[in-house]
């Protein structure tokens, strides 16, 4: 089993496949994918747990290049070995995170009645820093009218 065939297993045990299919995708014997599975803890299971476990990238696997990581004891732990691997990651997987149709909510403000889009934050409650003096300093009284002499 070369490197490509190793890098290749990562990649359809990612996408769920079993044992079985994988060995015949490769060329290879379902035994001899099964024990490089085996020596492979993340590997190992069925096809959707695993799966599940590798997307997650709570593993001691680079999520691109499968090379062992080395964690630190704080900090978040780390899912790629380096920052060519981060880059290439993202950029196949773009289409997963794209953020302009998840991370955009509309709302309305709670002073003028205005719809709005609110940035990465749902509970918003003002358009803009206007109508947040206006309904914390004014409590919802129009002071706009211009008076004479202070009248």
């Amino acid at each position: 089993m070369n490197e490509s065939q190793r890098r290749q297993i990562w990649q359809l045990r990612h996408e769920g496949l079993g044992y079985g299919t994988i060995a015949k995708t490769l060329n290879l014997s379902r035994d001899a994918v099964k024990k490089y599975c085996g020596r492979n803890p993340e590997l190992k299971g069925l096809g959707n747990l695993v799966k599940e476990n590798l997307d997650e990238g709570g593993g001691s696997y680079c999520k691109t290049c499968h090379q062992v990581l080395v964690h630190k004891a704080t900090g978040r732990p780390k899912k790629f070995c380096s920052d060519r691997c981060r880059k290439v990651w993202w950029e196949t997987h773009s289409d997963n995170h794209d953020k302009t149709k998840t991370a955009y909510h509309e709302l309305t403000c709670q002073t003028c009645g205005r719809s709005f889009l609110a940035y990465a934050n749902p509970t918003r409650k003002f358009c803009g820093h206007p109508c947040y003096i206006q309904a914390r300093f004014y409590k919802g009284v129009n002071h706009d009218q211009a008076t004479k002499n202070g009248d």
